[in-house]
């Protein structure tokens, strides 16, 4: 966890050591999640907003297939078309159940960041089935720290529905500005998410709560080729990179 500038290494719910920034190459910061639900924003009903249903839509991710920041992932020789999805992602810091979204934001951890590869071709076939998984299980990167939102208050705008972010976000391949978006944008906060999660789940402490793409999903998806490298920048998060090992 990232606070005052100081890098805290904690057993989960204690600091155990404190360093400096640039004394450390992290690792990810939730090695064993219990879960991990994807809130994508272009998923939702075409109603979607404030005053819209009480629950948005997610899926199960693998958290198991995540790694830290600027680590090699294989490029997965079965795919046909791959892509890149950015995340803003909560982590929680106890179980909860049937919890009001005015009580939400006060089960986040730290927020960080996520970049997701995904298979362009099989999340085709998965929407036509209505069951989106198994195209998000490539792999990931998570990080590269977590941020306690008190070191964010400055950067909400709105606290209606949990707090608003305006935090901008830019996604980088192999050094070039692809796409930039803000956290403001998204049509729904980590409160209704975390809030419509546990409705119907008790909802564990390191479970991982993600929001996005960070882009307009009017756009054209990013795909990628063995050898890219992808960074995902949000400000005051941090920035994130994963880089794709080229097919023997």
């Amino acid at each position: 966890m990232v606070y005052s500038g100081k890098i805290y290494e904690t057993d989960g719910a204690s600091a155990i050591a404190v360093h400096e920034a640039e004394a450390i190459r992290p690792l990810s910061p939730v090695p064993h999640a219990p879960s991990l639900r994807y809130f994508r924003t272009d998923l939702q009903p075409d109603s979607f907003g404030n005053e819209g249903p009480e629950e948005p839509r997610f899926f199960y991710g693998n958290p198991m297939s995540l790694v830290g920041a600027s680590q090699l992932i294989n490029y997965p020789d079965s795919v046909m078309e791959l892509g890149i999805e950015t995340f803003v992602a909560a982590v929680l810091v106890a179980d909860a159940y049937q919890i009001d979204v005015e009580m939400a934001d006060d089960l986040i951890l730290g927020i960080t960041l996520l970049n997701t590869l995904v298979s362009r071709d099989r999340e085709r076939i998965e929407r036509r089935t209505g069951a989106i998984g198994s195209s998000h299980d490539l792999g990931g990167a998570l990080g590269p720290v977590l941020t306690t939102p008190d070191e964010l208050e400055d950067y909400v705008i709105d606290a209606e529905f949990g707090k608003r972010y305006a935090l901008s976000a830019v996604t980088r391949i192999n050094g070039v500005e692809r796409e930039r978006g803000n956290l403001e944008n998204l049509p729904f906060t980590f409160a209704q998410a975390i809030s419509s999660a546990s409705q119907t789940c008790t909802l564990k402490a390191g479970d991982i709560i993600a929001l996005g793409p960070l882009v307009d999903a009017t756009l054209e998806p990013l795909t990628l080729d063995p050898g890219d490298e992808v960074q995902l920048a949000v400000e005051n998060l941090g920035a994130i990179s994963l880089k794709l090992s080229l097919l023997q």
